[in-house]
């Protein structure tokens, strides 16, 4: 992941209407599709700005959020001290190359950061691990697209998804009860100056039990 484009755009993140919005239809999904409970204690993974964190706050327990980008945690922990807030904290995080965290969480959710992992299997094996028995994955992230929707210097890794690939890959690594749902469509120009739509999906997967 290119952590200076998000560390230079941090300061203006929450500035853009569209991205709220998309957060907010996110959060909104993961409400529906994962019912997150007052007893739970959450890990927002490439939480960014902590949009989604501070809409899951009031529902749950706890929010951790986990970022590789020291611009956007800085933002985040901005947020928190005016707040005032006391059930949610932030770590710098890079599953791709930093040891696994001893704590373990009900809800690992992610949202518009696995398509800049290099190696999701690393990291979704990961999140399997970091989970508790019976816990809940949710990724939110775009479908399959040409790669229109992020300019050059995002470090995009991946196109989108293919859901029913991704399914698979949840599957072989022990995730079960997998479901996904169209959360959002974000349209947006691209090239050329025409407008296009990019499909935004909500997959939710559980850990069964230790060792599954």
């Amino acid at each position: 992941m290119n952590t200076s484009y998000f560390d230079n755009e941090a300061s203006t993140w929450d500035d853009a209407p569209p991205r709220i919005a998309l957060m907010r239809a996110v959060g909104e999904a993961i409400l529906r599709e994962a019912r997150p409970a007052s007893d739970m204690d959450v890990l927002d993974y490439g939480c960014g700005t902590g949009l989604v964190s501070l809409f899951l706050l009031p529902h749950v327990r706890s929010v951790t959020g986990a970022d590789s980008s020291p611009g956007m945690l800085e933002v985040l922990r901005k947020k928190i001290s005016e707040g005032g807030i006391q059930n949610m904290s932030v770590i710098p995080l890079d599953l791709e190359h930093d040891p696994i965290p001893v704590q373990r969480f009900h809800m690992i959710v992610t949202s518009m950061t696995l398509h800049h992992v290099a190696d999701t299997d690393k990291v979704l094996r990961a999140f399997h691990e970091m989970l508790w028995p019976g816990g809940t994955l949710c990724i939110a992230d775009l479908d399959t697209e040409p790669g229109l929707f992020h300019p050059p210097e995002a470090g995009r890794v991946h196109h989108g998804f293919d859901r029913e690939q991704l399914k698979s890959q949840f599957d072989v690594i022990g995730f079960r009860e997998v479901r996904a749902v169209t959360a959002h469509t974000i349209r947006k120009p691209v090239e050329g100056g025409e407008e296009r739509d990019f499909p935004v999906f909500l997959m939710t997967a559980r850990r069964s039990h230790w060792g599954a």
